[in-house]
C-alpha cells in the first residue's frame, strides 16, 4: 500500500560536476545505461516518489544545453521546476538549488546526479529521518580502515562498526539546510557533504541505512559495475 504524504519534499539533484575522472565532460550523465541516461535514471526515481514534489536540477552547462531536449518529455519528468547552473564547488551549487524553489518546501532532499539507483525505500527512509531534524543513505564499512599519515605509516586502527559511508540522498528541514548553508558561506566553512553542515549547527542528523548498489558512478570502472547493477535489477 502506497503510503500518504500530506507535505511534499523537495529535491536537489546535483548534476554540476564535469566528470573529470571518467574523461567524458557533461556527456557522463547521458551515458546510457540499459537503454536510459544516467541522469534520467536518478531523475525517475524522485519523479515517481509519491513524497517528493518539486525538484530542482543543478547542472553543467553540458546538461542543461541537453536536459529539455533529451529528457524532460521523453522520460515524464514534470516535477523539474528549475534548472540552474552549477557553482564552483559542490557545496556553492546546492546552495544555488535550494534558491531555486518557487517556494520554500518543508523538507529537502540532497542527492547526487551520478547515483542512478536509489530508490524508494531509501527516499521513504530519508524523508522519515528528515522530519526529525536531519538523515542521510550509508552503508556500514566493510573493511577495516586506517589512518594513515602523509609518508604512508599507519597511526590508528579505527573501530569498524562505528564507521558508515555516506551516501545521498540526505534529508533536512528546509529552514536547518539552508541555514547551514548561509553560515557556510558567511564562515568560510568548506565540507564534503550537506549533514557537515548541519552538524556544525548542533542539529542531530541520524544514518539510515542506504544501499551497497547506490553507488556514485564517478570512473569507468564504476559505470561496468553500473551494468552489472541494471541487469540483476532488470532480471
Amino acid at each position: 500500500m502506497t503510503k500518504e504524504y500530506s507535505m511534499k519534499a523537495g529535491a536537489v539533484i546535483v548534476a554540476a560536476g564535469e566528470g573529470s575522472r571518467m574523461g567524458m565532460g557533461g556527456e557522463k550523465l547521458f551515458t546510457r545505461v540499459g537503454g536510459v541516461p544516467l541522469l534520467a535514471l536518478t531523475l525517475k526515481a524522485y519523479q515517481g516518489h509519491p513524497g517528493i514534489g518539486p525538484i530542482v536540477l543543478v547542472a553543467s552547462k553540458e546538461v542543461q544545453k541537453r536536459f529539455d531536449r533529451e529528457l524532460r518529455r521523453h522520460y515524464g519528468l514534470s516535477k523539474v521546476v528549475a534548472v540552474v547552473a552549477g557553482g564552483r564547488r559542490r557545496q556553492d551549487s546546492v546552495y544555488k538549488g535550494l534558491l531555486a524553489f518557487p517556494s520554500p518546501p518543508p523538507a529537502v532532499l540532497i542527492h547526487d546526479g551520478d547515483r542512478p539507483f536509489v530508490d524508494d525505500t531509501i527516499i521513504s527512509a530519508v524523508l522519515e529521518g528528515a522530519a526529525d531534524g536531519g538523515a542521510i543513505a550509508a552503508v556500514r564499512a566493510k573493511d577495516t580502515i586506517k589512518r594513515v599519515t602523509g609518508e604512508g605509516m599507519i597511526v590508528a586502527t579505527l573501530v569498524r562498526s562505528e564507521l558508515w559511508l555516506a551516501q545521498t540522498p540526505q534529508g533536512f528541514p528546509y529552514r536547518f539546510i539552508l541555514n547551514a548553508h548561509q553560515s557556510a558561506q558567511a564562515e568560510g566553512w568548506e565540507v564534503t557533504d550537506d549533514a557537515s553542515l548541519v552538524e556544525r549547527l548542533g542539529v542531530p542528523v541520524r544514518v539510515v541505512e542506504g544501499s551497497y548498489d547506490n553507488i556514485k558512478i564517478t570512473t569507468p570502472e564504476d559505470l561496468e559495475l553500473a551494468k552489472v547493477i541494471y541487469k540483476r535489477r532488470s532480471d
